[in-house]
């Protein structure tokens, strides 16, 4: 069940993503399948060629830094009532923060739901369209229709952006 939160001028709401995705998990095992075949059979030419077992090592390095990235990234979309204002960014590794939109909630022409088709199943979540025509996404923790309407109607009565529910 979803709780109702009451906004009101002078406060910053923030939504932020955070749990990883499925193809995250696949990829994680992956890796883990490949360090087990490798270091579980006593030497690596199974794996690598006798000459090339330092570039399998360079390997798994790298795909595990790909995924410790995955995993540490996080969306966050803050909405600043009192100054009207929209900011979303993405933050990788807890630390470095990239902009993806700073903007005036007056330069934003619609917000609403959308819904996305993820290999056969679907998810929901809120986007916010400025008047230039790109989409942004406003992160949720929880990926269903009721959540996602019920965000998507608060922003809009907090926000006075209109309402308009999307499917991809």
């Amino acid at each position: 069940m979803t709780e109702d939160h009451q906004f009101r001028s002078g406060q910053t709401l923030t939504f932020a993503s955070g749990k990883p995705r499925f193809r995250t998990i696949v990829l994680a095992g992956f890796i883990a399948l490949l360090a087990i075949v490798a270091f579980t059979t006593g030497n690596l030419r199974t794996v690598a060629p006798p000459g090339n077992a330092a570039g399998l090592v360079v390997v798994f390095i790298f795909f595990a830094s790909i995924l410790f990235q995955k995993i540490t990234r996080q969306w966050t979309a803050e909405i600043d009532l009192d100054t009207r204002r929209l900011r979303i960014f993405r933050r990788s590794f807890g630390r470095w923060k990239r902009e993806i939109v700073d903007c005036s909630l007056d330069e934003c022409c619609a917000l609403g739901t959308i819904e996305y088709n993820n290999d056969g199943h679907f998810s929901y979540g809120v986007y916010v369209q400025l008047k230039p025509g790109a989409r942004n996404a406003i992160p949720l923790r929880d990926s269903t229709l009721s959540e996602a309407a019920s965000v998507a109607a608060q922003l809009s009565a907090a926000t006075g952006i209109p309402r308009l529910d999307a499917t991809t």
